[in-house]
């Protein structure tokens, strides 16, 4: 029996991301992501394996993490990494809406767009304007002002 593909948020929230008001994910982020929902989320993405997305988000390898959580038992990220973590998620969420498939939004998150001034949109969703940028733009492709 194959299992439900879940979105991204929800490896973060275990909630229905539909379900969720922007408070409901500021007060996520400020109660912090454990760790085990972030590589969750992670391992979810080819893109997000490759791009070393762990060490954006913790500052830290995978390694370090692994070796951190494996001493600890848990790891809980600081809410400044919960909200760059559900950035993270929150984009390949609104990119596989707008292209159609994982894989797709995985292709353009990862190069460099033309109407976003040739910024690959990987690397501006680690701060909040680029974030915002990326997420626009999104939505613009999903009314089909861009194709």
């Amino acid at each position: 029996m194959t299992h439900p593909v879940r979105k991204p948020i929800e490896y973060l929230s275990r909630k229905d991301p539909n379900e969720l008001s922007l408070l409901d994910v500021l007060r996520l982020a400020e109660e912090v992501f454990i760790w085990e929902d972030v590589e969750s989320m992670l391992s979810a993405s080819e893109l997000y394996q490759s791009s070393g997305i762990i060490k954006r988000i913790t500052g830290r390898s995978a390694q370090a993490i692994r070796k951190q959580v494996v001493a600890d038992q848990t790891l809980s990220l600081s809410s400044q990494q919960s909200v760059l973590t559900y950035q993270y998620a929150k984009v390949l969420e609104s990119a596989t809406s707008a292209f159609g498939s994982q894989r797709l939004a995985e292709e353009w998150l990862g190069r460099p767009c033309k109407p976003l001034a040739g910024i690959v949109p990987l690397d501006a969703i680690e701060n909040a304007i680029g974030f915002q940028v990326v997420e626009e733009y999104l939505k613009l492709i999903v009314q089909g002002v861009y194709q």
